[in-house]
C-alpha cells in the first residue's frame, strides 16, 4: 500500500515533531524520519506488552507467595538449620511431655480405680477367710450349708439350683461408694 506525498509530508513532520519533543533535530524532508517513526511505535508497543507481562507475573506471584532465604554472611544457612533443628527438639519435647503427663496422669487414675476394686473385694474375702478351716493332711477348706428360709449367712450359706449348679453366697453390695 503506497503513501501519497502529502500522507508522507504530514508522517515526516508528525515524526520530526516526536524527534524534536526529545531532543533530536532532523528535518521534516529527512529519508530516516520514518523508519524512526516505525522503531518509535515499536518500542510504544514493546512497552506497553511488557507492563502487561510484569502485571501479570506480579500477581502469579502475589498468588504463590514463597518463602525465600537468602543467605549471604558465611555461617547464615548453618545458624539457620541449628534454629530449625532447635525448634524441633523443643517441639517434640513438649509432645512427649504432654505424653507423659497424660500416662501418669491414666496410670494413676486406673491405680486408683484398682485399688477401689481391692477395697470391694476386701470386705467379701475377709469374711470368707473366717470361715477357711485347715484338715490334718494340711490342706485349707471351707464348709458351706445349705440357707436355712429367709435367713442367709453370707460365705457359710448355699443354695441348689439345680443338679449341676450351687449358688454361694457372698454378701450384699455396701452403700457406700469409693
Amino acid at each position: 500500500m503506497a503513501m501519497t506525498s502529502q500522507e508522507q509530508k504530514e508522517l515526516r513532520s508528525y515524526c520530526a515533531f516526536l524527534l524534536k519533543e526529545y531532543g533530536f533535530q532532523f528535518s521534516p524532508s529527512d529519508p530516516v524520519i520514518p523508519a524512526l517513526y516505525i522503531i518509535h511505535k515499536e518500542m510504544q508497543l514493546n512497552n506497553q506488552n511488557n507492563k502487561v507481562l510484569a502485571t501479570q507475573v506480579k500477581d502469579a506471584a502475589s498468588q504463590i507467595s514463597p518463602q525465600v532465604f537468602h543467605f549471604n554472611v558465611k555461617g547464615e544457612a548453618w545458624r539457620f538449620q541449628l534454629g530449625i533443628a532447635v525448634k524441633s527438639f523443643l517441639f517434640g519435647l513438649l509432645v512427649l511431655l504432654l505424653l507423659g503427663i497424660a500416662a501418669w496422669t491414666w496410670s494413676m487414675a486406673n491405680d486408683i480405680h484398682k485399688a477401689k476394686v481391692i477395697l470391694r473385694a476386701s470386705e467379701n474375702i475377709g469374711g470368707i477367710v473366717k470361715h477357711v478351716k485347715k484338715n490334718e493332711a494340711g490342706y485349707f477348706f471351707i464348709d458351706f450349708t445349705i440357707a436355712q428360709g429367709d435367713s442367709i449367712q453370707h460365705f457359710t450359706e448355699f443354695q441348689k439350683l439345680n443338679t449341676k449348679t450351687v449358688r454361694v453366697f457372698l454378701g450384699k453390695e455396701s452403700k457406700s461408694q469409693y
